[in-house]
């Protein structure tokens, strides 16, 4: 009986180190893949617009529903480039219309048209 039981602790103990190792290294998904049709340059001109942004056409990854989305660009959001699988990191003037690009999101959407809301994450696909 105590050989079944150490058996049985050994595997869930098993099962509890692989996991934690896959949720440690596996990439969190992203939000939206899509490609870039606009961008906003901030204008010192005009106080209004002060932020830098993108305007997105793409499929939303939870739902599968194509859509654009206004993506505002902010001090926290990660630019990244990524090509022939390896990952670079980038800034926002390398943003072109017509490239794919895949994002993350942070923080609420606001009820606009189009939907606006900030990236936490863009990464260019070359």
């Amino acid at each position: 009986m105590r050989v079944i039981t150490l058996i049985a602790l050994l595997l869930v103990l098993f099962m509890g180190v692989t996991y934690g190792v896959f949720i440690a290294t596996g990439e969190e998904p992203v939000d939206m893949n899509g490609e870039v049709i606009g961008v906003c340059y901030p204008d010192s001109q005009n106080c209004t617009n002060h932020t830098e942004s993108v305007l997105v056409q793409g499929t939303m990854t939870d739902n599968n529903q194509t859509m654009n989305i206004s993506v505002k660009i902010s001090e926290e959001t990660v630019i990244m480039e990524k090509s022939a699988g390896q990952m670079y990191n980038s800034t926002f003037e390398h943003i072109q219309p017509g490239q794919n690009v895949e994002i993350r999101f942070t923080g609420p959407f606001l009820q606009s048209y189009p939907p606006q809301t900030t990236a936490s994450q863009i990464i260019i696909l070359k």
